[in-house]
């Protein structure tokens, strides 16, 4: 038996060039799969974001109307703290404060001569 090699022999395929494939069927069913098969996907992404940031936006409202609502309580009370008759009535009763009256002292110098 003779032990010849045997060549491979391959028909050479003629390459693609890039203007050939862009006009190709191949292409075209790409183009189409990523159109058609991700583009949803996408879609669905960025509805997705799109709620969760409306969510996020309808948390910040709510909370900066809370944050409101305590400001007016608390200078409500601030009002209600500071004024003069309530200030007057501590300062008598709890402090045991007295309240004067300006008065006129005179005071009488006496010059020798």
């Amino acid at each position: 038996m003779s032990t010849k090699k045997r060549k491979n022999v391959r028909k050479k395929e003629p390459k693609l060039s890039l203007s050939r494939y862009v006009g190709s069927r191949s292409f075209f069913l790409t183009c189409a799969f990523l159109i058609l098969g991700i583009w949803p996907l996408v879609h669905l992404f960025l509805m997705n974001e799109i709620k969760e940031t409306q969510y996020r936006v309808e948390a910040i409202h709510k909370n900066i109307t809370r944050l409101q609502q305590s400001i007016l309580e608390i200078d409500s009370e601030i009002a209600r703290l500071s004024r003069a008759d309530r200030i007057k009535y501590i300062a008598v009763h709890e402090l045991n404060m007295v309240d004067s009256q300006p008065t006129i002292e005179v005071i009488e110098i006496e010059v020798e001569e």
